[in-house]
């Protein structure tokens, strides 16, 4: 890797700071009487219940008790890839969660690019439930 991409890799890294160290399980985070996680840059992010709750009978209502093992928060992946207004959502449960968040059924499997309106949508709705993770392209 030459030195202008390590730059660019220190870069993605530092804008990532505030996702989780771990994320913690819907369960987990439904126990806790303040629920919140624990971020790389050392500060903590408090998810509100109401969207807690919001995610459980949606995941709930598909998936039961399975619910309860989603980890949170939500990634929203931005990366050059996927163009400019476009992000991924990763995982069966998640595209189940945001489907059911936009209103809409798509067939997918594991994963699915939703784009600029439909990210403001999500982070309306699930403001604390949800982060962006910001990828390097693959290519």
């Amino acid at each position: 890797m030459d030195s202008e991409s390590r730059v660019f890799a220190k870069l993605v890294r530092s804008l990532n700071d505030h996702l989780p160290v771990e994320r913690k399980t819907l369960g987990e985070l439904l126990r806790e009487e303040k629920p919140r996680i624990a971020c790389r840059d050392g500060s903590s992010h408090r998810i509100r219940r109401e969207e807690l709750e919001a995610i459980e009978r949606i995941a709930g209502s598909r998936w039961g008790k399975e619910a309860e093992r989603l980890k949170l928060p939500i990634l929203i992946e931005m990366a050059p890839d996927y163009g400019r207004s476009a992000a991924r959502i990763r995982g069966r449960v998640y595209c189940d969660i945001v489907q059911a968040i936009l209103g809409e059924e798509r067939k997918t499997a594991d994963e699915m690019v939703i784009f600029r309106p439909d990210i403001r949508r999500l982070r309306r709705e699930l403001p604390s439930a949800t982060q962006y993770a910001f990828l390097i392209s693959t290519s």
